[in-house]
């Protein structure tokens, strides 16, 4: 369990999820833009990659194509955990490299 991005480049992410299991959401918060740019540039220094590379030169443009995708039972731990005061709503994000 935990949160994903996707760039939606040609749209297609809303016919491929599972709606009953987890929620699509715009990249709007500002922690999750920040994290999301952070990942972007490690992926790009860690792999040369020349996607990551032109995402990150054209950032302003490619960010409102990108998907956060927040899995319901997640969403849910993390409001228990931050109503008994364990942590705040500030999703942890695991970077499997």
């Amino acid at each position: 369990g935990g949160i994903a991005f996707i760039l939606d480049e040609d749209g297609s992410v809303n016919q491929r999820y599972y709606p009953e299991m987890v929620d699509l959401e715009q990249v709007v918060e500002a922690s999750d833009i920040a994290t999301l740019k952070g990942l972007m540039e490690e992926h790009r220094r860690l792999t040369g990659s020349s996607v990551a590379a032109r995402v990150l030169d054209a950032w302003d443009s490619y960010l409102p194509r990108f998907i956060k995708i927040m899995p319901r039972d997640y969403q849910r731990v993390l409001a228990e955990r931050a109503a008994r005061g364990e942590l705040t709503l500030e999703p942890e994000l695991v970077h499997h490299g």
